[in-house]
Protein backbone atom coordinates (compact mmCIF):
# COMPACT_ATOMS: atom_id res chain seq x y z
CA UNK A 1 0.00 0.00 0.00
CA UNK A 2 1.43 3.05 -0.81
CA UNK A 3 2.03 6.31 2.07
CA UNK A 4 1.90 9.56 1.71
CA UNK A 5 -0.45 12.42 0.68
CA UNK A 6 -2.74 10.00 -1.48
CA UNK A 7 -3.28 8.07 1.60
CA UNK A 8 -3.24 9.99 4.51
CA UNK A 9 -6.78 10.04 6.52
CA UNK A 10 -7.57 7.30 4.85
CA UNK A 11 -6.82 3.96 7.41
CA UNK A 12 -7.62 0.12 6.36
CA UNK A 13 -10.53 0.61 8.93
CA UNK A 14 -12.59 3.13 7.68
CA UNK A 15 -16.31 2.98 6.06
CA UNK A 16 -15.25 2.33 2.26
CA UNK A 17 -18.10 4.05 1.69
CA UNK A 18 -17.06 6.88 3.39
CA UNK A 19 -13.51 6.49 1.74
CA UNK A 20 -15.51 6.53 -1.77
CA UNK A 21 -17.61 9.39 -1.19
CA UNK A 22 -14.57 11.20 0.58
CA UNK A 23 -12.71 10.68 -2.84
CA UNK A 24 -15.66 11.43 -4.94
CA UNK A 25 -16.07 14.92 -3.29
CA UNK A 26 -12.57 15.68 -3.81
CA UNK A 27 -12.22 14.84 -7.32
CA UNK A 28 -15.59 16.94 -7.89
CA UNK A 29 -14.16 19.76 -6.43
CA UNK A 30 -11.15 19.45 -8.48
CA UNK A 31 -13.02 19.39 -11.45
CA UNK A 32 -15.67 22.22 -10.73
CA UNK A 33 -12.70 24.63 -9.89
CA UNK A 34 -11.07 23.87 -13.18
CA UNK A 35 -14.54 24.43 -14.93
CA UNK A 36 -15.00 27.38 -13.03
CA UNK A 37 -12.07 29.14 -15.30
CA UNK A 38 -14.41 29.13 -18.13
CA UNK A 39 -17.40 29.80 -15.97
CA UNK A 40 -19.13 26.34 -16.18
CA UNK A 41 -20.38 24.01 -13.64
CA UNK A 42 -20.02 20.13 -14.21
CA UNK A 43 -23.79 19.77 -14.71
CA UNK A 44 -23.18 21.77 -17.67
CA UNK A 45 -20.35 19.66 -19.06
CA UNK A 46 -22.99 16.66 -18.31
CA UNK A 47 -25.20 18.55 -20.62
CA UNK A 48 -22.49 18.81 -23.57
CA UNK A 49 -21.43 15.55 -23.12
CA UNK A 50 -24.99 14.55 -23.40
CA UNK A 51 -25.37 15.81 -26.47
CA UNK A 52 -22.23 15.19 -28.16
CA UNK A 53 -23.32 12.55 -30.24
CA UNK A 54 -24.80 15.08 -32.34
CA UNK A 55 -28.37 14.03 -32.50
CA UNK A 56 -31.02 15.93 -32.10
CA UNK A 57 -32.79 14.70 -29.18
CA UNK A 58 -35.85 15.85 -26.89
CA UNK A 59 -35.10 17.35 -23.44
CA UNK A 60 -37.12 14.59 -22.29
CA UNK A 61 -34.52 11.96 -23.67
CA UNK A 62 -31.77 14.05 -22.67
CA UNK A 63 -32.83 14.31 -18.70
CA UNK A 64 -33.38 10.67 -18.67
CA UNK A 65 -30.32 10.04 -19.90
CA UNK A 66 -28.50 12.35 -17.25
CA UNK A 67 -30.59 11.06 -14.61
CA UNK A 68 -32.05 14.38 -13.66
CA UNK A 69 -35.64 15.73 -13.82
CA UNK A 70 -36.49 17.58 -16.96
CA UNK A 71 -37.48 20.81 -14.81
CA UNK A 72 -33.61 20.76 -13.59
CA UNK A 73 -32.01 20.32 -17.29
CA UNK A 74 -34.23 23.59 -18.45
CA UNK A 75 -32.13 25.76 -16.10
CA UNK A 76 -28.91 24.16 -16.63
CA UNK A 77 -29.63 24.31 -20.92
CA UNK A 78 -30.72 28.33 -20.56
CA UNK A 79 -26.66 29.31 -20.15
CA UNK A 80 -25.25 27.13 -22.74
CA UNK A 81 -28.82 28.29 -25.08
CA UNK A 82 -27.37 32.15 -24.58
CA UNK A 83 -23.50 31.05 -25.01
CA UNK A 84 -24.64 30.04 -28.39
CA UNK A 85 -23.44 26.14 -27.17
CA UNK A 86 -26.55 24.61 -27.53
CA UNK A 87 -29.29 25.10 -30.14
CA UNK A 88 -33.25 24.25 -29.18
CA UNK A 89 -36.54 24.46 -31.33
CA UNK A 90 -39.79 23.37 -30.90
CA UNK A 91 -40.55 19.54 -32.34
CA UNK A 92 -42.20 19.87 -35.77
CA UNK A 93 -45.23 17.21 -34.84
CA UNK A 94 -45.62 18.76 -31.04
CA UNK A 95 -45.20 22.38 -29.99
CA UNK A 96 -44.67 21.15 -26.73
CA UNK A 97 -42.03 19.24 -27.08
CA UNK A 98 -38.09 20.39 -27.67
CA UNK A 99 -35.57 19.36 -29.22
CA UNK A 100 -32.26 20.05 -28.27
CA UNK A 101 -28.66 19.69 -30.06
CA UNK A 102 -25.17 20.73 -29.82
CA UNK A 103 -24.18 23.66 -31.97
CA UNK A 104 -21.01 23.96 -34.11
CA UNK A 105 -19.49 26.10 -31.50
CA UNK A 106 -20.71 24.00 -28.77
CA UNK A 107 -18.71 21.24 -29.84
CA UNK A 108 -15.90 23.37 -30.01
CA UNK A 109 -16.20 24.13 -26.44
CA UNK A 110 -16.70 20.50 -25.99
CA UNK A 111 -13.55 19.68 -26.99
CA UNK A 112 -12.11 21.89 -24.68
CA UNK A 113 -13.89 21.02 -21.87
CA UNK A 114 -12.78 17.63 -22.40
CA UNK A 115 -9.16 18.80 -22.68
CA UNK A 116 -9.81 20.44 -19.38
CA UNK A 117 -10.88 16.85 -18.15
CA UNK A 118 -8.20 15.28 -19.22
CA UNK A 119 -5.68 17.41 -17.34
CA UNK A 120 -7.95 17.27 -14.33
CA UNK A 121 -7.61 13.40 -14.79
CA UNK A 122 -3.71 13.36 -14.89
CA UNK A 123 -3.87 14.85 -11.17
CA UNK A 124 -6.35 12.45 -10.14
CA UNK A 125 -4.73 9.56 -11.49
CA UNK A 126 -0.94 10.67 -10.39
CA UNK A 127 1.07 7.84 -9.54
CA UNK A 128 -0.85 5.28 -10.46
CA UNK A 129 0.44 3.24 -12.73
CA UNK A 130 -1.74 2.22 -16.60
CA UNK A 131 -2.72 -1.33 -14.93
CA UNK A 132 -3.94 -0.04 -11.89
CA UNK A 133 -5.71 2.64 -13.66
CA UNK A 134 -7.50 0.10 -15.43
CA UNK A 135 -8.22 -1.56 -12.46
CA UNK A 136 -9.37 0.99 -10.52
CA UNK A 137 -11.75 2.06 -13.46
CA UNK A 138 -12.48 -1.72 -13.07
CA UNK A 139 -13.96 -1.26 -9.41
CA UNK A 140 -15.46 1.21 -9.72
CA UNK A 141 -17.46 0.49 -12.49
CA UNK A 142 -18.45 -2.64 -10.21
CA UNK A 143 -19.30 -0.69 -7.26
CA UNK A 144 -21.07 2.00 -9.24
CA UNK A 145 -23.14 -1.14 -10.57
CA UNK A 146 -24.06 -2.08 -7.32
CA UNK A 147 -25.11 1.24 -5.98
CA UNK A 148 -26.20 2.95 -8.79
CA UNK A 149 -29.44 1.54 -10.34
CA UNK A 150 -32.24 0.37 -8.24
CA UNK A 151 -34.86 -2.51 -8.75
CA UNK A 152 -37.47 -0.50 -11.29
CA UNK A 153 -35.94 2.81 -11.22
CA UNK A 154 -33.89 5.23 -14.38
CA UNK A 155 -29.68 5.47 -14.23
CA UNK A 156 -28.49 7.49 -11.32
CA UNK A 157 -27.69 10.91 -12.12
CA UNK A 158 -24.08 11.35 -14.34
CA UNK A 159 -22.68 13.67 -11.55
Amino acid sequence: MRKGPATRGIGPDEPLGFVIASVGNAAALAFETALAAVDLHPRHFAVLRGLRGGAEQTQQQLAASLGIPASRLVGLLQLLIERGLVQRREAPHDARVKLVKLSPSGLTELRGLLQLAGESEQRLIRGLTEQEQAELRRLLGVVYDNVALERGSGPARVW
